[in-house]
């Protein structure tokens, strides 16, 4: 069953959803506003990997800015840009739209900061999946993938729990080997930072404080 979405643009927040375009459309008249102040989108009842990593060289991984304000300026042009996936493949306009449907939808109905965890948690698993990935088309030879996971414990175990910020910091003192590579490593890094939707507190939000009693 097909699921339209409205997200207001100005709000950046999912305002309808119905099975019906015909119906979000009548109720985007009700409240005097017209469709092009919104962005609508549509899926099938399935669940995609977001893939997509790399347009024009940056990384847009699950970026909120990217799908909500850049993404819709791709598809006059699509040929022109270069837009890739996890595994540096090129990507084609079905599978971005594919994507762009599915990112808008669930990023916009982020709510508030426990939203946005939940939605790390989602991303962090996903992330993982296309680490397997990777993992299952190389060829080890002078490291194990035994190693590998071993390295990787502490930085998987913060991305399950969509701690992405404090991933990125143990990424950071990784020694690099023939499969973590720098320039590897620099991918992780940059897809978390992309996909991070955590709005962290300022000394104005904290409601508690941890104090060093050592």
């Amino acid at each position: 069953m097909h699921q339209f979405y409205a997200i207001d643009k100005k709000t950046e927040k999912l305002t309808f959803t119905s099975g019906s375009l015909l119906l979000l459309k009548e109720a985007i008249k009700n409240i005097s506003k017209t469709e092009e102040d919104f962005i609508i989108t549509e899926d099938v009842d399935m669940k995609y990997l977001s893939r997509i990593v790399y347009v024009d060289g940056e990384c847009v991984y699950n970026n909120k800015k990217f799908w909500l304000n850049t993404a819709p300026t791709l598809f006059e042009d699509f040929e022109k840009h270069a837009v890739l996936d996890f595994m540096n493949k090129p990507v084609d306009l079905d599978r971005f739209k594919t994507e762009y449907n599915s990112n808008v939808s669930r990023i916009s109905a982020i709510d508030g900061v426990a939203g946005e965890v939940d939605y790390n948690i989602t991303v962090g698993n996903e992330f993982i999946s296309l680490f397997r990935e990777e993992c299952i088309f190389t060829d080890f030879e002078t490291v194990t993938p035994l190693e590998i996971a071993q390295k990787l414990l502490t930085v998987i175990s913060l991305v399950q729990t969509g701690s992405f910020r404090e991933a990125k910091l143990v990424l950071k003192q990784i020694e690099p080997d023939a499969f973590l590579t720098e320039e590897r490593l620099q991918k992780y890094e940059n897809m978390l930072d992309a996909a991070d939707a955590i709005t962290y507190a300022t000394t104005e939000d904290f409601f508690y404080t941890a104090e060093n009693n050592t």
